[in-house]
């Protein structure tokens, strides 16, 4: 059994690396050396279990109660980030000592009310390194909304907004994500970006070949999962809009200054973020799952 397991896992792995790791190997702005998006580039070597991403993905196909359970898990992850995100979006942050003389950094804030998704880029060094990114891309990467409608597709009676229903790995990667908006909010950082390079960047790889076998295994309705799909700018394919993406995480460091501590503060918040989601995706038996799952799918 357990060679068995080790050999699906590679099996799934390597479904969902192929064409990511193409789209990774040509695109440029991860190549820059030292900028952030090269730095987050490292945690897929040393931080992401891609084994028990993949076994955990097909364990939820194993019939719709472990589907639903499962996704309920990421609403509450992406619900918390995008609530975080937003919040940091509102919020300009804009340095006036680089604390030098020993006093510590002032930050001015600048409260925005209303839409923010089309600030103008004259306003980009007004901006925190999260409200740079999130305003550009907000619109397309948000997932919460499409998480909700496929909970309840499957079981319309689900309670969403009851926290005391979600699991226990659930309630701690919330938690991590709420103390990293906390702590960007109040110095203008940008612990968050790790938290959307891990989740984000993972639905525009491996995620976008999700689709057809989850509705497969399930049986589910035309058009759903919705969760997987993207509506990239019309100038963009998947490849542009990734690399648009590590552009912009690019962008979001310089406004840190690029300085060294600031992104390694990111880069480690992206390895928070990986550790609770391999504690999420594990979280249930997974081995005899997947085999379910992988059986439902090849007779769906």
């Amino acid at each position: 059994m357990g060679s068995l397991s080790k050999r699906l896992g590679q099996i799934t792995a390597l479904s969902l690396e192929s064409e990511s790791s193409q789209i990774l190997r040509t695109i440029k702005p991860n190549k820059i050396p030292n900028s952030l998006s090269q730095r987050l580039d490292t945690t897929l070597k040393d931080s992401h279990d891609m084994k028990t991403f993949g076994l955990g993905t097909l364990a939820s196909m194993a019939n719709k109660e472990r589907y639903v359970r499962f996704t309920k898990s990421l609403y509450g992850v992406y619900s918390t980030m995008e609530d975080e995100l937003d919040r940091c979006a509102k919020t300009s942050f804009k340095s006036t000592s680089d604390g030098s003389d020993g006093s510590q950094e002032n930050v001015n804030r600048i409260e925005i009310d209303g839409d923010v998704s089309n600030l103008s880029e004259a306003l980009k060094d007004q901006q925190s390194p999260v409200a740079y990114f999130w305003n550009r891309h907000s619109e397309i990467l948000r997932r919460s909304e499409l998480l909700q409608k496929d909970i309840l597709a499957v079981s319309a009676d689900e309670k969403l907004g009851d926290e005391a229903s979600y699991s226990k790995a659930t309630l701690e990667y919330m938690q991590a994500i709420r103390e990293a908006g906390n702590k960007d909010r109040k110095d203008g950082s940008g612990r968050l970006l790790g938290h959307a390079y891990t989740r984000y960047l993972a639905d525009l790889m491996g995620g976008s070949v999700l689709a057809t076998p989850t509705r497969l295994a399930l049986r589910l309705e035309e058009g759903t999962p919705e969760q997987y799909t993207f509506s990239f700018p019309a100038e963009n394919d998947r490849k542009g809009y990734v690399g648009m993406i590590y552009s912009d995480l690019n962008e979001s460091g310089k406004l840190m200054n690029d300085d060294d501590s600031k992104l390694e503060e990111v880069v480690e918040e992206a390895r928070l973020a990986f550790r609770h989601n391999i504690a999420v995706y594990g979280e249930e038996p997974i081995i005899l799952d997947s085999f379910r799952g992988l059986k439902s799918m090849a007779s769906g």
